[in-house]
């Protein structure tokens, strides 16, 4: 599965192969480690300001995360980068490209008041109006 494989690129070979959703659970649980910051900022070419505002963190904690790859994130943390790992999955699932998935986050949508998808995954509200709007390009309704 095309989302699976978006996942684990992401998110790198993470323990017991975790691609399911109880999995992923599970991890945010444990903490990602924070090596995977640095990764999604270069594979959606986050800058380290975007990267810090949308994963929830301060300046100083993602500096602090990038320089020690093998810590542990916190839950929250965690649970915000598996929040947008998994839209982007779901976009590469419906956009049948990674690259088109990955510029449809960065660019903004008058679907969604003129805001930039990645910009509305800070919160579980603007969460669900991105993955709504995916749900709406993916079964043809435009508006």
């Amino acid at each position: 599965m095309e989302a699976n494989r978006v996942v684990e690129s992401l998110l790198g070979r993470l323990p017991g192969a975790a691609r399911g959703a109880y999995q992923l659970h599970a991890l945010v649980g444990e903490g990602l480690p924070a090596g995977v910051i640095s990764r999604i900022e270069r594979a959606l070419d986050l800058s380290a300001a975007e990267s810090a505002r949308v994963f929830g963190l301060s300046a100083t904690s993602r500096k602090r995360y990038k320089s020690t790859p093998r810590k542990r994130l916190d839950p929250a943390a965690s649970d915000r980068i598996v929040r947008v790992v998994s839209a982007v999955a779901e976009a590469v699932e419906i956009f049948g490209d990674e690259s088109k998935a990955i510029a449809w986050f960065k660019m903004p949508s008058l679907a969604l008041g003129n805001e930039r998808p990645i910009d509305l995954m800070t919160s579980d509200p603007g969460a669900k109006l991105v993955r709504d709007e995916l749900l709406r390009i993916r079964y043809g309704h435009w508006a």
